[in-house]
């Protein structure tokens, strides 16, 4: 949820290790120096770094010959305590403990349990090779995504350009030094021929976002802002932007290879991933339908050509939503589309649907591919809404719904908050029965407005924090007919249709058991609304 925008990561004590052998046999520690994070190492072979970037990150740098030109890295200063003990040279942060063995140059790293993986690093002739060790049973993800049409690249082989991924173990590496680099996901060897050098980040998680975010604070990242989420001609797409390839799309699988890149390059950490909508132009009208639902709700969208492909009203009540996720995109490096395995990153099979996603932390999005009007899918833990029809269900099973053109299939879980813009005032759409939370950017203010819920027993308490005058409309899905509905200053009105519906009234919708109540809030006020059963 957009909550992380104010709240600081919290790390769990959980369990890692892994071990890395900068020399291999040939290495070995001849002089070493320790200051500032840093410890540089003169070997017998060559020269190695290993510097801390963060308490859970540091980047390791190998080289053979001339030094190596090393970017320096913007972070907040990192001070692990240091041990000489002779034989080992020992690093321990408040997350990890890294020890370095004088005589191979071997590294450990540990949290709190056993083993993760063990990389190697050597040079032979003229190629610079990195071994590293996977479980059978662990999954890879990254690279800009295989050539199988699976999220999980484990055991496909593929050349990069540079190149991030993490495994479900709860690490993950980022290569930077040499730049194009062979990627064995089936033996775990990465290759660089020609180098003297190599460079890579190691990141400790153990989940996936928070390896992504060691990974923005290396990469850096720059704000994209708002007036990017309008239908953009080519010359507007901002530079920060990576647009997806643009060959025309005139298939269903055509479309439904699109969905499962755009996962691909999400897990691969693409932040502002951008679609030209014209790819559809040539497309069949039934497959230029279903993707200009998607178009709709896509958050970085421009048109080299063609028609707009866009319903531009739907997308404006989305705005808000996704003005919010790239502000956090900006905060966190965070993508705004989240595969499941980037959400559900202790769930099993998390991998297995490469065509649905997260739209931010709330929504799940499961694109139509075929022309059958209908969408089967698996739905992550938890307990789930239908956003369109307002159908309940339970997670972790299949299911199978209508899906009829000019929507997406969309599900909210529950314990959220959507908020909408709907004509003069904003919806919030709360799934109970969990407390939820969403901060909402606004951009003009460079603040957030903040919406809470929270039930306990037959009570349940609403707060809107407004930086801004606005009228806001709850929307408390599956919740039965209340027996007051109350703010410090006084009860509010039942009236008795949504029409009739003003600040200081609320309605229950009796068909689809929704609570309703409006509010008008001044900026930079508090107001909290109780509600009794």
């Amino acid at each position: 949820m957009a909550r992380g925008l104010l709240v600081k990561n919290r790390r769990k004590s959980l369990f890692c290790s892994a071990i890395v052998a900068l020399g291999a046999a040939q290495g070995g520690v001849v002089s070493r120096d320790w200051g500032d994070g840093k410890l540089q190492l003169k070997l017998d072979d060559g020269d190695a770094l290993i510097e801390w970037i963060s308490p859970t990150a540091f980047r390791v740098a190998r080289w053979w010959g001339a030094a190596m030109d090393l970017s320096r890295i913007a972070h907040a200063r990192v001070s692990p305590q240091f041990e000489d003990a002779g034989s080992t040279l020992t690093m321990r942060s408040r997350y990890l403990t890294v020890t370095v063995d004088r005589g191979d140059v071997k590294v450990n790293i540990a949290a709190d349990a056993g083993a993760v993986t063990s990389i190697d690093t050597r040079k032979q002739s003229d190629v610079v090779e990195v071994r590293f060790v996977m479980a059978p049973d662990e999954h890879v993800f990254g690279l800009m995504g295989g050539t199988q049409g699976r999220l999980n690249i484990r055991g496909e082989k593929l050349e990069r350009d540079r190149g991030l991924f993490f495994t479900n173990a709860g690490y993950g590496m980022y290569f930077r030094t040499p730049e194009r680099c062979n990627f064995d996901m089936n033996s775990g060897v990465i290759t660089g021929r020609g180098a003297n050098s190599i460079e890579f980040f190691f990141y400790y998680g153990p989940a996936p976002k928070e390896i992504l975010e060691q990974h923005a604070l290396v990469i850096g990242q720059r704000e994209v802002k708002g007036t990017a989420l309008d239908l953009l001609t080519p010359d507007r797409v901002p530079k920060e932007a990576t647009p997806l390839p643009k060959p025309p799309v005139s298939s269903w699988d055509a479309l439904a290879e699109l969905v499962r890149r755009l996962n691909q390059w999400s897990l691969s950490a693409v932040i502002y991933p951008a679609l030209d909508v014209a790819s559809f132009d040539a497309a069949p009208e039934e497959v230029k339908a279903r993707a200009r639902d998607l178009n709709t709700l896509f958050p970085i969208i421009y048109s080299s050509a063609g028609e707009a492909g866009v319903d531009t009203a739907v997308r404006a009540e989305w705005t808000p939503y996704l003005v919010t996720y790239l502000r956090e995109a900006f905060d966190r490096g965070y993508p705004l589309i989240r595969p499941l395995p980037m959400q559900f990153w202790r769930d099993k099979n998390s991998d297995r649907q490469a065509d649905v996603f997260m739209l931010g932390d709330e929504v799940l999005l499961a694109p139509v591919l075929d022309g059958s009007g209908r969408r089967k899918l698996d739905l992550p833990r938890g307990i789930w809404t239908d956003f369109h029809t307002n159908q309940e269900y339970r997670g972790s099973q299949s299911i199978e719904v209508d899906a009829p053109a000019g929507r997406v299939p969309m599900f909210v879980r529950n314990g959220w908050i959507v908020p909408l813009a709907e004509n003069n005032r904003m919806e919030l759409h709360y799934f109970p029965s969990l407390a939820a939370e969403f901060f909402l950017w606004e951009p003009d203010l460079e603040d957030n407005s903040q919406f809470h819920a929270a039930p306990a027993d037959d009570f349940l308490r609403l707060e809107v924090e407004s930086k801004r005058r606005r009228t806001y409309e709850w929307v408390l899905h599956h919740t039965r007919s209340p027996r007051e509905v109350a703010e410090e200053s006084g009860a509010y009105q039942r009236v008795d249709a949504r029409e009739a519906l003003r600040p200081g009234a609320w309605w229950h919708d009796d068909a689809n058991n929704d609570l309703h109540l409006m509010l008008r809030a001044e900026p930079g006020t508090d107001r909290i609304v109780n509600i009794a059963f």
